[in-house]
């Protein structure tokens, strides 16, 4: 519940942003005249256990010439002990240039309103809200603790934000939501602008009848919603298909419009002054290599490795990125900096790149969104080397070679450019080595009652492990192996560890994890004394169900796991068989696509050897409503998990014939060739 209290009051009061005035103090003062008074609250109680009630949420926002104004007010009634979390009130603010407002803070009891700030003022917290986050983005944080506050109270808070964003001048843009879960009381979102201002705006169908209409030489868009029930969300549907009551506005007239408003900033920040160590290190390079891959390379290896990454919002440094000279002097910076400093290095280096505007967290749907910065949150260099684009990263770390850079998982990307641009769709590629790799070699030749010799990698591929890896170099010998020994507790529990050890592969950009020791095999033995043995990474589960409530969109695709591509080889040197019997298996060949995952199974059992190789590639983002239907259909009969070998009567009988698969032991799992899919391509 304290979680719910916390959500609610990052909903109604936190607004941080860079604002109008210059100030390090809270101000207080009236209500502007702009602002219309609190909606009318609705008789509903709230339901039955509710910690708290919300009378009304009122937000309204007024662009001017000065910028933009943004009002927030609420009244909510303390129902339970867990909601006096909401006495916790925190204003966050920019002072360069900014200042929040705060009109009235009381408690109501009893019908007798308590004027707090009388007696209580907020205490500015003069720290970095983002600091232990390696950001410095000049926010300062205002905080109070209502005092005397009781089960039973009301709380009523109004307070103005006044902003205006220093790099793009007297643009307007933003968004509003109204609550999508049930929730008594009243919601109110309105937003003005001045008559002669183009603004575009667009809003969610359940918003219905949502207008624009003139009032006293502004324009106008406001909705109430009394005692909202809870919108129908869509089970595995992609994000942009469960987007409810929300309303987004903007006066930028394009995709091109937003482009051209980054590209003088980019330009700017990557030339380089006469005299600028950034030029020596170009020289560097190019002196070593005439390629422009490696060039590519080495220069996104420097600042990968010599500017650590800290996101920086100062100065007006949310849109606008620092100077390559200046991101190199002080050896940190955020994705803009580090794009800004690689442009540089690309430029005198004969490499022709452009930035690149993404969204990591909120990019599928973005072609449906109304053209703003504010859907970007991350930037990356794109660069061309004869037909093949290249994407860097100057956040990531550890990357090597050009062809293992992960192709971009985002949906959309906006160019950095001076000239026409749209909105670009990234056509999503299946990675082309697993993330995941276990290999599992035991030798149980010795017989069936005793412990078999076991031999195991997992090798490990894609964001985090380069990480993993320095965080695993910088531990002492005794903390490395007690690490290890507990991860393989937790992956290998059947193993005795002999020994466990680690190493990173740069030329695969892969981290291996080893072990080394014994383990007991769990082998069944029926009535006529035959065995057999369940073989471990060789079946797969069948995929879940993908069936939705009637009530919501049936017709909606489904979201897969993409891009995780995972693979598991395993061999046993199996025990003589007891005379008269003879060794056979049951693991037949998969090759299935089905729901967007690629199912791949080979194996063979020759000269006492059983060997398993799987894989599990999910290849597709999504699938459609018909794929769904069609992978619920198939589930009955999808190969189960039981992959086994066991003894057979050797009279009359024949074992399976194939082609033998070499042991785990003898392929080179870490190499990017190894055989981990289908040779029928995607």
């Amino acid at each position: 519940m304290r979680t719910a209290i916390a959500a609610l009051g990052s909903a109604l009061i936190a607004i941080s942003s860079p604002i109008l005035a210059s100030t390090h103090q809270v101000q207080y003062a009236p209500a502007p005249g702009w602002i219309l008074p609190p909606p009318t609250q609705t008789p509903t109680a709230a339901s039955e256990g509710a910690p708290f009630r919300v009378a009304y949420n009122d937000t309204q926002v007024r662009f001017t010439d000065n910028g933009t104004e943004t009002y927030s007010a609420y009244r909510l009634k303390i129902l339970a002990p867990d909601a006096l979390d909401a006495g916790k009130i925190a204003l966050t603010w920019d002072p360069e240039g900014g200042e929040a407002i705060v009109h009235l803070l009381n408690i109501i009891r009893e019908d007798k309103r308590i004027d707090v700030l009388a007696t209580t003022k907020f205490l500015v917290i003069q720290r970095e809200e983002g600091l232990e986050a390696s950001e410095l983005n000049g926010l300062l944080t205002a905080t109070m603790q209502i005092p005397g506050l009781r089960v039973g109270d009301e709380i009523e808070v109004a307070i103005t934000i006044r902003q205006r964003d220093k790099t793009f001048g007297n643009h307007f843009f933003g968004v509003g939501q109204l609550p999508i879960v049930e929730l008594p009381g009243t919601f109110r979102s309105r937003v003005i602008w001045p008559q002669g201002k183009t603004v575009k705006w667009q809003a969610t169908p359940d918003l219905i009848g949502l207008k624009a209409l003139p009032a006293g030489g502004q324009v106008e868009l406001a909705y109430e919603l009394r005692d909202p029930k809870s919108a129908i969300l869509t089970d595995g549907a992609p994000p942009r298909m469960n987007v409810r009551r929300y309303l987004e506005y903007s006066d930028f007239t394009s995709w091109s419009d937003v482009s051209h408003q980054f590209w003088p900033l980019f330009e700017e920040a990557s030339k380089l002054s006469p005299g600028s160590p950034v030029l020596a290190e170009a020289a560097k390079i190019a002196a070593a290599t005439q390629d422009p891959g490696e060039r590519a390379m080495a220069a996104l290896k420097l600042v990968e490795s010599q500017i650590r990454y800290v996101y920086v919002g100062l100065d007006a440094g949310n849109y606008r990125p620092a100077t390559a000279d200046e991101t190199w002097n002080r050896r940190f910076g955020d994705c803009k900096a580090k794009t800004a400093l690689l442009l540089a290095l690309l430029r005198e280096l004969g490499v022709p790149g452009e930035a690149m505007l993404v969204n990591t967290v909120a990019n599928d749907g973005m072609n449906e969104r109304l053209p703003t910065p504010a859907v970007f949150n991350h930037v990356l260099v794109r660069i061309r080397i004869g037909n093949q684009s290249y994407w860097l990263d100057g956040t990531s770390l550890g990357d090597q070679y050009l062809n293992l850079l992960p192709k971009p998982a985002y949906r959309w990307a906006l160019p950095v450019r001076s000239g026409p641009v749209e909105l670009e769709a990234i056509v999503a590629v299946p990675p082309p080595v697993p993330q995941f790799i276990s290999v599992l070699d035991i030798d149980a030749s010795s017989g069936f009652d005793r412990a078999a010799k076991i031999s195991a990698q997992n090798i490990l591929r894609g964001d985090g492990v380069y990480q993993l890896r320095t965080t695993l170099a910088g531990m002492s010998t005794v903390d490395a192996d007690r690490a290890l020994k507990g991860y393989w507790k937790e992956n290998a529990s059947f193993v005795d560890a002999e020994s466990v050890s680690w190493r990173y592969s740069d030329k695969q950009a892969a981290l291996v994890f080893s072990i080394v020791g014994t383990g007991k095999l769990d082998w069944e033995v029926d009535g006529d004394g035959r065995h057999t043995l369940m073989i471990m990474g060789a079946g797969f589960y069948a995929p879940d169900s993908l069936k939705r409530p009637a009530e919501q969109d049936q017709a909606a695709p489904w979201i897969t796991e993409f891009p995780r591509f995972k693979c598991w080889a395993t061999t046993v040197k199996l025990p003589a068989a007891k005379p008269t019997r003879i060794w056979d298996y049951q693991a037949d060949p998969v090759d299935v696509r089905l729901g967007g995952v690629a199912y791949w199974r080979d194996a063979s059992l020759a000269n006492g050897t059983i060997t398993t190789v799987m894989s599990r590639r999910v290849y597709k983002p999504e699938i459609s409503a018909k794929e769904a239907k069609q992978l619920n259909s198939s589930i009955e009969t999808f190969d189960n998990n039981k992959s086994q070998v066991f003894e057979i009567s050797s009279k009359g009988s024949k074992s399976k014939s194939s082609v033998a698969l070499p042991p785990a032991s003898a392929v080179d799992w870490v190499s990017m060739d190894a055989p981990c899919a289908s040779p029928v391509p995607l």
